[in-house]
This record gives C-alpha cells, structure tokens and sequence, in this order.
C-alpha cells in the first residue's frame, strides 16, 4: 500500500514550521556547544551503533514462491557450513502489499566489514553462486538497501515468544533534509508508542535508496494492530507528532508480513 502526501503535506505546512528548519530536540540538543559533536554526519546522530542491516527484497513469481522458500533454505545452509554467523535476523512473506515480495533483514554487528566478508563470500563460493543462480531463475527481481539502526528505536534482536507472529513494515521516503527533523519528533514519542513491546526496529537508508526510514513491528493479529494503533491516538502528544512529521514526507508504503521458517523473527 502506497500513501502520497502531496496534497496532505500542503495543508499541513500552512500550519506547522518548514522541514529542515525545526531541528532542536532530544537528538540536537545534546550536541549543543561541542565542537567536535557539531561536525559529525547526520547518520552520527541518528545512530550510535556499530551495526549495519541488508534490507533485501526479492519479486518472486508467484507459481514458484513455494520452490523459492524451499531453495532459499537450502542457501542458508550452505552460509552456516561457511560462516559463523549467517546474518539473517528475518525473512517473511507478504499477506498484505505486494504479495510477490519476500523480505529478508540481515544484520553485521562488526558493520561495514562484516558486509564485505559477507558479500565477498557469496560471490566467490561455488555452491553459494549455483544456489543463486537457481533462485534468481524463480525471481523477477530483487533489490538491496544498506540500512542503520535508529539509536531512539529499541534495537533489533531476535525474539520468540510461541504465537506465530505477523510484522508490519512501513517505509518512509522523506524530503531531503529533514531526517534529523523526523527523528526528533518520533524520539518524543517513542516510549509510549512502544510500550507494549511492539517495536522491533527503526533504520533508515545508508546506501541505496536515499531519504528512507523503515519502522518494523510486531503484532499477535490484525486485530491487535488495530487495538494497539487506536490506544496511540490516545496520547495527545501523537496527534502534534503526525501534525509535524506529515509534511516532511514524499510517500508511505506498509506491508504486512508473516515469518519464514528461516526467520529469527518469529
């Protein structure tokens, strides 16, 4: 599902302050008067770990998703032989959005290195290179996004708690500019949004698509997403967020996704 927020963003910027221009808040304040945190990147404040995510999301042909999650398996045996850890956090298939679309979020907690080992090996292992040759054969496309955490989300980590999970993914394409904006009315926010444990992860473009911010949650069934979205709308304090955060947006997409068998995300 795609939202455009063209004609809402108009309206919304005849009452609130220009993106890019309200900058002050819990991610910028506490850089005030010191130099050398003045002159660190955006990404810098916005995250504080060392970690960096693979956002992959692959188009299969719909008479062949049955075959895809199957090989996929098979490939994710094939990295455990090769590397001690085989990144994958979560993979899921999509109930509601574009149905043909699985995702995978993969995780390197030693960063950029990590995804240069990562990468490295699944280009130069033979069984590695056959088994995706035999995927992309099942694919009409696949795409990749190199993402950081946000350092006012809880941060991603595995989890079961024995109901089979349904997770929502919505996708954020902002206005160049105002990621700071963004982040610092969310991080006002957060602790009661995300008080039921429904977050599991916010992280926001590095390479690849640029002006992108990804918040993953959790939920037992539509229902309880229902109930849980209906309780945030009773904090006043969610309703100024949406006044100031609406006109820093482009476009949103959400989906709804079920784990695979592969996923630690259950």
């Amino acid at each position: 599902m795609r939202y455009n927020f063209s004609v809402l963003s108009c309206l919304y910027r005849c009452f609130s302050v220009k993106p890019g221009l309200n900058q002050s808040g819990p991610l910028t304040n506490i850089f005030k008067g010191d130099a050398d945190q003045a002159n660190k990147t955006r990404s810098d404040l916005l995250s504080t770990s060392t970690s960096v995510f693979e956002l992959q999301v692959v188009s299969v042909k719909l008479d062949r998703l049955s075959e895809y999650l199957k090989d996929f398996g098979r490939y994710i045996d094939i990295l455990k032989v090769n590397e001690k850890d085989t990144h994958l956090l979560g993979s899921w298939t999509c109930d509601i959005g574009d149905q043909g679309n699985i995702y995978h979020l993969w995780q390197f907690t030693e960063g950029y290195t990590d995804l240069s080992i990562h990468h490295n090996l699944i280009r130069n292992n033979k069984d590695l290179v056959l088994c995706q040759q035999k995927l992309d054969s099942l694919l009409h496309s696949r795409k990749n996004q190199v993402c950081l955490p946000l350092s006012y989300w809880p941060y991603p980590n595995p989890r079961e708690d024995g109901f089979e999970n349904i997770y929502e993914l919505r996708s954020y394409s902002l206005q160049p500019g105002t990621m700071i904006e963004w982040g610092n009315h969310w991080a006002r926010v957060m602790e009661n949004v995300a008080e039921d444990n429904e977050a599991v992860a916010g992280l926001f473009s590095h390479i690849g698509d640029m002006h992108v911010v990804h918040h993953l949650w959790t939920y037992r069934d539509l229902e309880a997403r229902r109930k849980a979205r209906d309780k945030v709308w009773e904090d006043p304090n969610w309703g100024k967020c949406i006044m100031h955060i609406v006109p820093l947006l482009r476009s949103v997409t959400t989906a709804i996704l079920r784990p695979t068998p592969c996923s630690l995300l259950r």
